[in-house]
């Protein structure tokens, strides 16, 4: 397999979903944490997501192209099995010259079958676009090496958007369990919970006007899972209710008792985000 068809990492990450934090309190909370202070970088990142036909999306592919400044990139990310919490995607790099798709480049990609015609007949259009600040800390702790990004700002489609509010912890290298913890750790301070919308598929329901409370009913706890942290989500309106139900359906009578009333009033309670992540994970424990 040549170079430019092998993806440059599988991208292994732990988000959670927040309110009202900007990046100060994140910088005072990982402070706290780590019980020193770490230097943080702030940028304006304006992107702008292609597909056809929604084709991509429904085929677990994200096109986009990044600016910052005079400066852009081109990404294609394909979803990979999602191991409880921590989502999974194999993704590849280009600087190109200006924000358009290098057509050449994506076909150079092994790509799923099902997009390949899409490429090949120059078919993809921009089809919403997002602007965010992201703030970046680039955290060692116990030979695991992280990048943390703060995104605040809105995905666009038309005259709808969708807030973003989020905290993605990547793992560059080192220990998956130690990711697992810092993220934890933190998630404990702020008002969190465990993130699974991406950008891709909050521009996705944007376009489709796809409220995701209006989902066929989740038949898993996974799905369970699932559903608490998109009616947490301001995509869902959040809707507290559908929050409870979610947490009732899923069972464990000790998180009832500690969340389900915090969760009516719409607040997000301390240990939420950890246990939604534990909770995640405890099928790949078993498995291990």
């Amino acid at each position: 397999m040549n170079r430019s068809s092998t993806p440059d990492t599988i991208e292994l990450e732990l988000k959670l979903g927040l309110r009202d934090c900007d990046p100060s309190r994140v910088s005072k909370v990982l402070h706290s944490v780590l019980d020193q202070a770490i230097p943080s970088q702030t940028e304006l990142l304006q992107n702008a997501y292609f597909d056809c036909a929604g084709l991509l999306h429904r085929s677990g592919v994200a096109i986009r192209t990044r600016s910052i400044n005079e400066s852009h990139e081109m990404t294609v990310k394909i979803r990979e099995p999602d191991e409880g919490g921590l989502s999974q995607r194999r993704e590849w790099n280009f600087s190109i010259d200006s924000p358009h798709l290098d057509y050449a480049r994506l076909e150079s990609l092994d790509l799923p079958v099902s997009v390949v015609p899409l490429i090949q007949e120059r078919s993809l259009e921009v089809v919403f676009q997002n602007a965010f600040e992201r703030t970046d800390w680039h955290v060692t702790r116990d030979n695991c090496d992280v990048m943390m990004s703060l995104d605040l700002g809105s995905v666009q489609v038309g005259d709808r958007e969708s807030r973003v509010s989020e905290l993605e912890l990547e793992l560059l290298s080192g220990d998956v369990d130690q990711l697992t913890a810092l993220g934890c750790e933190i998630s404990d301070r702020l008002p969190a919970f465990m993130g699974v919308i991406s950008k891709a598929e909050r521009g996705d329901r944007l376009i489709r006007d796809a409220n995701p409370m209006k989902d066929p009913t989740p038949d898993t706890r996974e799905h369970w899972l699932h559903w608490l942290s998109r009616a947490l989500d301001p995509l869902s309106g959040p809707a507290p209710d559908e929050a409870v139900r979610a947490l009732e359906a899923i069972g464990d009578q000790q998180a009832i008792s500690l969340y389900r009333d915090s969760l009516r009033r719409g607040e997000l309670p301390s240990g939420l985000a950890r246990w939604m992540i534990g909770k995640s994970l405890e099928p790949t424990n078993a498995a291990s």
